[in-house]
C-alpha cells in the first residue's frame, strides 16, 4: 500500500448525497498519514469512475476535488489567493473580449463586422482569424422603395488576424483581398476588391443618401465565413452574393471563386477579373438575396470543404423558401475542387418558439470537427431577452442522405419532414452542444464559431459596423454595439 505523508492537503466537502462503501485501512501510528483507499463512490445508482484514488487520513476518507468534479460533470476553479475551490456548471464563459477602439473608415464609421471565426492549428489558443463582410451598409426608404446603401463605397474587403487578451480584441494584422498580379478591378481601378453587388439583376447598390445608384462590381463579395486549409496553407471564404466560395492566399490574393453553374458567363461578361470556376450546382443561384453561403469550414485533414446556405432557397419560389425548414450543406473535394455531396439540415420549427418567424431561423457558421462531423451555429433574428434560438449543434453527415444531383435537390424547400421521410431522405441528426440563450448572450448576429480545444469553443458577433439604418430625416443611426469574442467551455468532449 502506498503511503503519503504531509499536511498540505486540499479538502472540500460535497453535499451531493454520496454513498461511500468499502473497508478503510487504519493508520499504523499516531503520525498524520495519507493512505490510498480502494473505496467506491456511488452517486444515485451508479459508481463514479474517478481518475484519481480516494485517500484515507487517520481514519477519515477524502475525495479528490477535481476528479470528483469532473466525474459529476462539474468544472473546478481553484483560486490560490483566496484558497477557494468553485464548482461551475457546464457550459460557462471563460472570457469576453471586445474590439474597443477600431480605426475610423470615414462617414463617422469604424471598422467592424466579425462575420466568421477560425482558429488555426498550432497557433496560440488566444489567436484567431476573422473577417468583415461587404463593409458598412444600411437600408433607407426612398419613394416607398428600400434602397441598399454603401456609406463607404470605396471600402476594401479584408480579413484580420486577432489576439484576445485581458478583456480586449487586438488586431495583429489586417489583410486586404486583392486580385492576382496584373489584374485591376473595374470599380477601384486597382487590385483591391469592393463589397458592391455583382450584376444588374442583384440587389442594387446606392450611395450614402440612397439616391445615387453606384456601379455594380462583378468581383464584389459579401464575405460571411472563413476557413483554413492545412493541406494548401490557404484560406477559404464564403460569399452571400452568388453564392460562392473563394480561395485566397495568406496575403489576401484571390486564387479562385467557385460559383453556381451558369454564373461564370454572367460575371465574365460584366468584366470580372477574378479566376472563376462554375462548379457548384446551378440550383444555388436561386438563393434569397442576402441569404447565400454563410458558413464555411474544412475538415482537419484538409481534404473536404463544407459550405452552408444561410436560409432555404427560392425553390420553386421565395414564399416556399421562407416557409421551409430545409437548409443545405455542400461538400467539396479540395483535391479535385468538385462538389461531392449535398445534405439536408432541418432548422428548428419556429412555431415552437415565441415571436420567431421561420424565414429568420438560419445557419450562421459551421466548424468541422472531423470528416463529415460538424458544429452548426443556428440562430434566430431576435436579441437580448427576446432571443429564442442561439444554439450550437453537433451533426454527422456520414449518416445523412447525399441528395446531390437528385430530384430531391431540385425540390427540397417544398418538402416537409413527412415528405422527406416518405422519400427515405435522412437529414443530418442534431445533438445540442450549447444554448447561448441560457448564457444571456446579448447579440442577434452570433456569426462566428470555431474550436480552441476539445472542450472550448470561441464565438463572435457581427456588429454591422454599428449601423442601425436611418432616421426619418435620412441620417444614419448608430447602435454603439462593438464586436466581441467569447470563449466558452462546453459540457462534453467535442472530439
Amino acid at each position: 500500500m502506498k503511503v503519503f505523508k504531509g499536511k498540505r492537503l486540499l479538502i472540500l466537502a460535497f453535499g451531493l448525497g454520496l454513498a461511500i462503501s468499502a473497508p478503510v485501512a487504519q493508520a499504523a501510528d499516531s503520525a498524520l498519514k495519507a493512505i490510498i483507499s480502494q473505496a467506491k463512490v456511488v452517486f444515485g445508482d451508479e459508481e463514479l469512475k474517478l481518475d484519481k484514488p480516494l485517500v484515507n487520513i487517520n481514519g477519515s476518507l477524502y475525495v479528490p476535488v477535481r476528479a470528483m468534479g469532473e466525474a459529476l460533470n462539474k468544472h473546478i476553479e481553484w483560486d490560490a489567493e483566496s484558497k477557494t475551490a468553485t464548482l461551475h456548471d457546464y457550459p460557462f464563459v471563460t472570457g469576453k473580449y471586445e474590439w474597443k477602439n477600431p480605426p475610423s473608415i470615414g462617414q463617422g464609421l469604424k471598422e467592424g463586422g466579425f462575420s466568421g471565426l477560425v482558429h488555426l492549428p498550432g497557433d496560440p489558443d488566444n489567436v484567431f482569424y476573422t473577417l468583415a463582410d461587404r463593409g458598412p451598409n444600411g437600408q433607407i426608404t426612398i419613394d416607398k422603395s428600400k434602397n441598399r446603401t454603401f456609406p463607404v463605397a470605396d471600402y476594401k474587403l479584408r480579413f484580420y488576424k486577432i489576439e484576445v487578451t485581458g478583456e480586449e480584441v487586438k488586431v495583429l494584422e489586417t489583410i486586404q483581398l486583392k486580385l492576382p498580379e496584373g489584374k485591376k478591378n473595374t470599380i477601384s481601378g486597382e487590385g483591391s476588391l469592393t463589397g458592391l453587388s455583382n450584376i444588374a439583376s442583384d440587389e442594387k447598390p446606392y450611395d450614402m443618401t440612397g439616391t445615387k445608384l453606384l456601379p455594380a462590381d462583378p468581383d464584389g463579395l459579401d464575405l460571411e465565413g472563413i476557413a483554413y486549409s492545412p493541406s494548401g496553407d490557404t484560406f477559404w471564404l464564403s460569399d452571400e452574393y452568388r453564392p460562392s466560395v473563394i480561395q485566397v492566399k495568406r496575403d489576401g490574393t484571390v486564387l479562385g471563386r467557385y460559383v453556381p453553374q451558369g454564373d461564370k458567363a454572367k460575371l465574365t461578361a460584366a468584366g470580372a477579373q477574378t479566376p472563376i470556376f462554375d462548379t457548384l450546382p446551378a440550383v444555388y443561384a436561386k438563393r434569397i438575396a442576402n441569404r447565400g453561403f454563410e458558413g464555411v469550414t474544412i475538415s482537419p485533414d484538409g481534404k473536404f470543404l463544407y459550405a452552408s446556405i444561410q436560409s432555404p432557397m427560392m425553390v420553386p419560389d421565395k414564399a416556399t423558401g421562407e416557409a421551409s425548414r430545409n437548409l443545405r450543406i455542400l461538400k467539396m473535394d479540395l483535391g479535385t475542387k468538385q462538389v461531392v455531396g449535398e445534405y439536408v439540415y432541418v432548422a428548428e420549427d419556429a412555431k415552437s418558439f415565441t415571436g420567431v418567424e421561420q424565414k429568420d431561423v438560419v445557419i450562421s457558421d459551421i466548424h468541422a470537427l472531423a470528416t463529415d462531423v460538424l458544429l452548426v451555429d443556428e440562430r434566430d433574428k431576435l436579441e437580448g431577452s427576446a432571443a429564442q434560438i442561439k444554439r450550437v449543434y453537433k451533426i454527422d453527415l456520414s449518416k445523412a442522405t447525399n441528395i446531390l444531383g437528385t430530384k430531391t435537390s431540385e425540390a427540397l424547400e417544398g418538402l416537409n419532414t413527412a415528405a422527406l421521410a416518405e422519400s427515405k431522405i435522412v437529414a443530418a441528426s442534431k445533438s445540442l452542444i450549447l444554448d447561448l440563450v441560457k448564457l444571456d448572450y446579448p447579440y442577434e448576429k452570433f456569426e462566428g464559431l470555431t474550436v480552441v480545444d476539445k472542450r472550448t469553443i470561441a464565438i463572435t458577433n457581427d456588429n454591422d459596423f454599428g449601423i442601425a439604418d436611418y432616421d426619418d430625416k435620412g441620417n444614419l443611426k448608430f447602435t454603439g454595439k462593438q464586436s466581441q469574442v467569447w470563449t466558452i467551455v462546453v459540457g462534453e468532449d467535442l472530439y
